[in-house]
């Protein structure tokens, strides 16, 4: 036997053993206490200075500083020594831009500048800490990124990859489609880290039962938020905690565990207090109002006719590359939600590449080193010709069920296959059942909310019922001031514009000597003008003649003598038609104050644009919107035929027919606040004026008037509503022999229309859309808004069904 072993006679070991067990047990409790010390004086640290070494800052320039942003250029690579496009980094709003740039191991930046790659980022800063900082709205965040794009342009010579992530991503998709519109160049691709497009496809139900429940919560928050400043930094801050709580939970246990060991602790520093709240900011109430009504509750950017600064966007005229990367465990940003991209921007080339992590993890962590940035430093190399097509970008898309992270799973073994395929076809069961009584009930729901009070509102209409198009006008403005009305030409009008318009044309015309029970010849071509004319006219108690401007001199002649026509007012385009037609005053309106590109005044006329509204006194005995249901409103013409051959007729519209008509389509075709309503018609045609019009303003709907003479090109001219040229439309031939008249309908305008806008319902007479109908398929009617098409004389073989059901559009 060895000395360790052997036993004494009462089998106590010898003394040398005991000793070596003593040591060690001394050794180990030295070692307890010294992790406990350290782990003392670094929580101490913490205590006093709130975090442990130095902050880390990587080095870059401020090249320009505005209200809203700061333009960051990260110290690398200058721009004309790079071979590569420079990259602009856009965060989200209520991050900060240092999530690209957390500590030296996490960065972005510093792996693409180590690539070659010329670094720009846009910082939004804190707005809680800045002057007027609270007070932004969405739009000067767009146009900060937009500015921030010609800034880098005009420094490198180079146009730029635009990358964003989060709410940032949205950014960049607004931003590339707000350029496409103005037809300004300077984005080389777009690059997206979970940004949502479909924010209804984020909830786990049906899209149609998710626009009902955000709506729901819209209605049930309206006061609160219109009241708050912005959304605090820590409540985001909170969401990410509570969404990836066993996360949270995991990190602080690894932090208890390190907190002796200094080299770890500081290792992971920047990052732990980024997440503990650092890294979070406020968002700005205005700009989270814009953000909740226009892309949660309308659902804008999946749609398109969300308006920046006046204009209406839409992702379908984005043509640049598009490279998106999907989180497939991000419950923020749900995979659904940032795939709708696929439909939304139909005319880009596009590639998804999908990264097993979360939210933060797509851009920040171990995924995104080895998955996220080394792709996009491939695709930048790749797109600027020095490197081949990124391998990664060859595979088939990948549209899987969320997966499980494989590192968050190293203790799972089980096959579930038969599991998931027995539970699925279960779910898949009881989902059609649901999403069948879920359409029902919201039927149900949107019947009682819409159609009945709009009906029980028809029946209650007596003679002496005080209603009209300019009252509706003045209810809809005190309701919904700030929600879109009028779209045209690439504009956009609030429904407060649009009255606040239509009581200054009030005054010009009281200065022009137009007073009530005067009728009023109205020739002017589809545009907000002509609507604030014909509004202004019902608002003061005049009739409004509405005469076709493509109509002969014949027909006008007949016309005026028909209804006996007191006043004239047109626009620009048709001044010199007028004053050759009309023997007394001639007020002109529209086209904004004389300019170069506006078309010259004959003499004679009276210009309604350089009346001082503010200037002029109404007479004591004019209430505005008294007219009752009895009252005459307008005067439209249609065509006849009697022995003497063709011949117009007028139609007396009263304010009880214009009612029955617009609470009619509201009620029949279930407008809302969420529709897009398209006017193709013309709006001297009773269906334009009375259903097209009257059905959008009763329900509180966007009213779209059709593009003038196709598709927008460049940007919209400067001015209020019915400022720009408006080229003259003509009556394209009728494929029936000119039996049904659409006027105004460009097929080839039609579908960019229906993007720009984000149209929902289309109202159509006769055979005005066989040529659509007719045409060959399109990138852009492959995936639409339109719900609805409502009209009546087209000729199908089947039937002549007056309301249609659209195919299913990526609503």
């Amino acid at each position: 036997m060895t000395e360790k072993t052997e036993k004494t006679e009462n089998g106590a070991a010898p003394k040398p053993a005991r000793k070596m067990r003593r040591r060690k047990r001394a050794s180990a409790f030295a070692q307890v206490m010294k992790r406990v010390t350290a782990g003392a004086e670094n929580a101490a640290e913490l205590m006093r200075l709130g975090r442990l070494g130095t902050p880390y800052v990587a080095s870059f320039d401020v090249v320009r500083e505005e209200r809203v942003y700061r333009l960051r250029h990260y110290k690398g690579a200058t721009p004309l020594e790079s071979k590569l496009c420079p990259v602009l980094l856009v965060p989200p709003l209520m991050v900060t831009s240092e999530v690209y740039d957390i500590a030296p191991d996490l960065s972005a930046v510093q792996m693409m500048l180590r690539a070659g790659i010329d670094v720009w980022v846009t910082d939004f800063g804190a707005p809680e800490r800045e002057a007027g900082g609270m007070e932004r709205t969405l739009d000067d965040h767009t146009h900060a990124v937009s500015t921030c794009i010609d800034e880098i342009v005009a420094l490198t010579k180079k146009d730029v990859h635009l990358l964003g992530y989060s709410q940032g991503g949205m950014f960049a998709y607004q931003v590339a489609a707000w350029r496409s519109a103005e037809k300004r160049g300077g984005i080389k691709s777009l690059v997206t880290f979970g940004a949502p497009v479909d924010i209804r496809r984020n909830l786990p139900v049906p899209a149609e039962m998710a626009g009902r429940i955000i709506a729901g919560a819209r209605i049930a928050i309206e006061r609160p938020l219109q009241a708050i400043e912005g959304l605090p930094g820590i409540f985001t801050s909170t969401g990410f905690k509570l969404l990836s709580f066993r996360k949270e939970v995991q990190q602080l246990v690894e932090f208890v565990s390190k907190l002796h060991d200094r080299e770890a602790l500081e290792k992971r520093e920047s990052r732990r207090r980024f997440l503990g709240g650092e890294g979070f900011v406020a968002w700005p109430g205005p700009a989270f109002r814009t953000f909740v009504d226009e892309f949660i509750v309308h659902n804008r950017l999946a749609s398109g006719g969300f308006v920046i600064e006046g204009r209406t966007v839409t992702l379908a005229e984005v043509t640049c590359p598009i490279l998106y990367f999907v989180g497939t465990n991000d419950e923020i940003a749900r995979a659904p939600s940032v795939r709708a991209i696929a439909h939304a921007a139909p005319q880009a080339e596009q590639y998804e590449i999908p990264v097993r992590a979360g939210h933060f993890g797509i851009v920040v962590g171990s995924k995104a080193a080895t998955v996220t940035w080394p792709n996009v430093i491939a695709w930048v190399k790749w797109r600027d010709g020095l490197e081949g097509k990124p391998a990664i970008l060859n595979r088939p898309e990948r549209h899987a069920p969320t997966e499980i992270d494989d590192e968050e799973m190293d203790d799972v073994s089980l096959d579930v296959e038969v599991f998931y395929d027995i539970a699925s076809s279960a779910a898949d069961a009881v989902m059609r059942r649901a999403t069948g009584i879920a359409k029902e009930a919201g039927h149900l729901i949107d019947n009682l909310r819409w159609q009945v009070p709009r009906l029980s509102r028809l029946r209650k209409i007596e003679p002496g019922t005080k209603i009209s198009m300019a009252k509706v006008l003045s209810e809809q403005a005190a309701a919904i001031p700030d929600h879109t009305f009028f779209l045209w030409n690439g504009r956009a009008f609030t429904y407060k514009d649009a009255d606040r318009r239509v009581s200054n044309v009030v005054r010009g015309l009281v200065a022009s000597g137009v007073s009530r029970g005067m009728k009023v010849g109205v020739l002017m071509e589809a545009r907000p003008s002509y609507l604030s004319m014909v509004t202004a006219l019902n608002r003061m108690g005049a009739i409004a003649v509405l005469l076709a401007p493509d109509s002969t001199r014949a027909t006008l002649d007949q016309a005026i003598a028909a209804a006996g026509i007191e006043a004239f007012v047109t626009d620009p385009e048709n001044a010199a038609r007028a004053r050759d037609a009309f023997r007394g005053e001639v007020l002109v309106l529209g086209g904004g104050p004389p300019r170069a590109d506006r078309p010259k005044l004959p003499d004679g006329v009276r210009d309604m644009e350089l009346i001082d509204p503010d200037s002029v006194t109404l007479p004591g005995d004019l209430e505005f919107d008294s007219a009752r249901a009895s009252d005459l409103a307008m005067i439209i013409f249609t065509a006849g035929r009697t022995r003497s051959g063709d011949q117009i007729r007028p139609a007396r519209i009263t304010n009880r027919r214009w009612a029955f008509s617009a609470l009619g389509a509201a009620a029949g075709c279930a407008l809302t606040s969420d529709d897009t309503v398209y006017c193709c018609l013309p709006l001297t045609h009773a269906a334009g004026i009375l259903v097209a019009t009257g059905g959008a303003l009763i329900g509180g709907s966007r009213l779209a008037l059709a593009s003038p003479a196709g598709p927008m090109r460049g940007p919209a001219p400067p001015g209020g509503a019915g400022s720009g040229p408006h080229p003259s439309l003509r009556s394209a031939p009728e494929p029936d022999g000119g039996r049904s008249r659409g006027s105004h309908f460009d097929e080839r305008a039609f579908w960019p229309d229906v993007h720009r806008y984000g149209v929902t319902v289309v109202f159509y007479a006769g055979e005005m859309l066989r040529a659509l109908v007719d045409a060959d398929p399109s990138a852009l009617d492959a995936s639409y808004p339109v719900r609805l098409f409502a009209g009546s004389g087209m000729r199908p073989a089947e039937s002549t069904s007056g309301v249609a059901e659209a195919r299913q559009g990526p609503r």
